[in-house]
């Protein structure tokens, strides 16, 4: 029998809309920390910030998925209904980060993401996600399930599918790659001698921190011309707890060198998991840590002064601290 176009629209906008439900809930599944900051850094209120909330932000993910393609008629107009809510939530969300002209990764599919800042497109992919969710409720009514459907469908129509599914992954892959070149053009220096790439020798990047009141402060800054260990940590990180209890022994044996820690953690639950942290916090640590290179918490930076505006390669483990902070003090005797 000959496919319709109804046929061709529920197949591909459901199976596209599931792909993407399953590709992003995998990847998250074992990035609870991670998301949690992409959270704090969309600023979901507060009440919603919680650790087993950010557990099951994947899970939910992956049971809109699988129901999309194995269900039918009232659950799954019921799945759909609540992947079309769960898409307009996350698009808002993505678009007052926009108005607010902040620079946010939303860390929507892992591991994966190769640039999750959030810009024009990604809120244009949101929006494309909720009108194929549309077209997939349109098309529904009188239909099996996905599987059975597309397991019964005409060569054709699997062939033009298969196509239309390969067209959309390359106009992604195409639109990543030039965002990626636009990104490393964008960090060409004045001279144009190449990237800048936060490393031994290299310049501060221009990337900000914000005060518990809501200034804004450079990373050149922070120290005010002394040299500053930037401590990344997160108040839903496991281990980046017994970090914590070292800052104040680090901060009395690099003095007069600066101790800051950056987080994107909220004020109250870093206060209340890391009392010994919050007096150094800086907030909206996703940008700079996008800037120097640093993957995770717990990882710390050295930056230089004034006099030698460098970057020090960050480093990721308690140990590797202690040895910088150690080398701090060396350095420090030698020099006096």
């Amino acid at each position: 029998m000959q496919s319709s176009p109804v046929e061709f629209i529920f197949l591909f906008s459901t199976g596209l809309v599931a792909f993407v439900l399953l590709l992003s809930g995998a990847t998250k599944a074992t990035r609870t920390a991670a998301t949690l900051e992409a959270m704090a850094a969309l600023r979901v209120p507060d009440f919603l910030q919680r650790h087993w909330i950010a557990a099951a932000v994947p899970a939910w993910e992956i049971l809109l998925g699988t129901a999309l393609l194995l269900t039918a008629d009232a659950p799954l107009i019921v799945a759909g209904v609540l992947t079309l809510g769960t898409f307009a939530v996350f698009t808002v969300l993505l678009a007052r980060v926009l108005a607010r002209g902040e620079e946010v990764d939303c860390g929507c599919f892992g591991a994966l993401s190769a640039d999750t800042r959030v810009t024009g497109w990604t809120v244009a992919r949101n929006v494309a996600l909720i009108v194929a969710t549309v077209a997939t409720l349109s098309t529904s009514p009188g239909r099996p399930p996905f599987v059975v459907d597309i397991a019964g469908a005409e060569p054709a129509t699997i062939f033009a599918i298969g196509l239309g599914w390969a067209l959309v992954a390359l106009a992604v892959v195409l639109t990543t790659l030039v965002r990626l070149r636009s990104r490393s053009t964008g960090t060409q220096t004045a001279a144009g001698t190449g990237p800048v790439v936060a490393g031994v020798g290299s310049p501060i990047p221009d990337a900000e921190l914000v005060t518990r009141d809501g200034v804004a402060v450079p990373l050149h800054a922070l120290g005010a011309g002394t040299p500053v260990l930037l401590v990344f940590l997160s108040a839903e990180c496991s281990k980046c707890v017994p970090v914590a209890r070292h800052l104040p022994d680090w901060q009395r044996l690099i003095a007069p060198v600066k101790l800051v820690v950056a987080t994107s953690s909220r004020p109250g639950v870093l206060a209340e998991r890391m009392p010994d942290a919050a007096p150094l916090a800086y907030f909206g640590a996703l940008s700079a840590k996008r800037a120097l290179g640093v993957e995770g918490s717990a990882a710390a930076v050295l930056l230089g002064g004034m006099d030698h505006p460098y970057v020090a390669s960050p480093i990721a483990r308690r140990d590797e601290i202690d040895a910088l902070v150690q080398g701090i003090v060396n350095a420090r005797e030698q020099a006096s």
